[in-house]
């Protein structure tokens, strides 16, 4: 609220970084996937500068750095290899706690959207704490830690909003009770269990799930409906902007991002009829950048089906291969943070901002740590396997 700037500063940093990491240790075959994805979105500012032309070259240059930060947060922390102490884990944990404890007492004093400029960050802040008190435990967990973390994240039960519910949810459930490969020896009791927790999430996200995608908003009669309906229509429209512009999308700063209206307002919103609606006005557009899915059409398929590639490698990454309760843990991890990031981009842009930086900035710390161990168990199987063949 008082340093609007910070995410951008931290990526610049890791930037920097990243800069040095390779001119000075000659490291740049650890950033081929960074490498691919800023290729991937210079291609898209120059399809968005000559072959369509829905905003300035300034919004599109703006939105081009802004679609890059959590990818560059990932795979700086991802490529770097940095690796925490027993002491600065446990520095990380104290702070988060104290931290949480200070937004606990701000919320309770009545000062919360004074200091948290919206009730929605409350649960933001709170899984961020949780998700680094989370990381720096992961080796040795104990019961005590699992409630320390459990008392953190509920101090975001304060924000009222389904989608920190349903997360919240989610969250118990992988904390206590899941354990990768429960589905292949899964009991009935499981299955129950599974079930209630789905029906659980359900539950609390159902107004959310109603209003973007069933009524679309139109019938919802909610209290904040001014304030939903702009993103409910951006999930309306983005079908029919996907078939206009199907194979590379309708390009960067022209649909439902910060720079395709606070920046520079896009004409794509005009030739849609979008800049009729409340909260999506020209010069007046507060909620247009509210929601993380539907600008998704501004790649075209060839930009969707790259970003859930990514997703599908993280996931490749960070299942464990070897029965290893640190590697375990650290999937857990990796889990609730793309859940987190997941829940909050469907009425949220939390993957772009700040909150989304240092998750993929954990993400990344998380993928790298889990390779370390992949790379660990395999050398010993290898030198395991040489011995072998020597005794015979």
């Amino acid at each position: 609220m008082w340093f609007k700037s910070s995410d951008e500063l931290i990526t610049l940093l890791l930037a920097l970084l990243c800069m040095i990491d390779i001119l000075g240790n000659h490291n740049h075959q650890r950033y081929k996937g960074l490498f691919f994805v800023v290729g991937v979105m210079l291609f898209y500012v120059l399809y968005s500068l000559v072959f369509v032309h829905y905003n300035t070259a300034k919004a599109i240059m703006y939105d081009f750095f802004i679609q890059l930060k959590p990818f560059i947060a990932f795979y700086v922390a991802y490529s770097m290899g940095v690796r925490f102490d027993a002491s600065q884990k446990r520095f990380l944990k104290r702070l988060s706690i104290v931290l949480s404890v200070i937004m606990f007492v701000i919320i309770a004093a009545g000062f919360g959207e004074v200091a948290f400029f919206h009730v929605a960050y409350f649960g933001i802040i709170s899984t961020i704490l949780f998700l680094i008190y989370y990381y720096c435990t992961c080796q040795n967990q104990t019961r005590k830690d699992r409630i320390i973390m459990l008392l953190m994240l509920a101090v975001g039960l304060f924000s009222t909003r389904a989608k920190f519910y349903g997360f919240f949810v989610v969250a118990i459930y992988i904390l206590f009770m899941y354990k990768p490969g429960i589905l292949s020896r899964v009991k009935l009791k499981q299955w129950l269990m599974m079930v209630v927790v789905f029906c659980a999430v359900l539950y609390v996200a159902w107004g959310k799930i109603n209003y973007y995608f069933i009524s679309s908003g139109f019938f919802s009669g909610a209290e904040d409906m001014d304030d939903s309906f702009a993103r409910a229509v951006l999930y309306v429209r983005s079908p029919q902007v996907f078939i206009d512009h199907p194979f590379l999308g309708s390009g960067l700063a022209s649909y439902a991002t910060f720079s395709s209206g606070i920046v520079s307002y896009s004409q794509l919103y005009k030739e849609y009829g979008i800049d009729e609606v409340w909260g999506l006005l020209e010069d007046d557009c507060p909620f247009v950048s509210d929601t993380y899915f539907p600008e998704l059409v501004q790649f075209g398929l060839v930009g969707i089906i790259l970003f859930f590639y990514f997703w599908i490698w993280v996931y490749r990454k960070i299942k464990p291969s070897v029965i290893d309760s640190y590697a375990i843990s650290l999937y857990k991890g990796g889990i609730l943070i793309v859940l987190f990031l997941a829940i909050e981009s469907i009425a949220g842009s939390v993957f772009l901002q700040g909150s989304g930086i240092v998750a993929m900035i954990l993400l990344g710390f998380i993928v790298r740590d889990i390779s370390v161990i992949k790379e660990r168990h395999a050398l010993a199987e290898k030198q395991a396997k040489t011995e072998r063949q020597i005794e015979v």
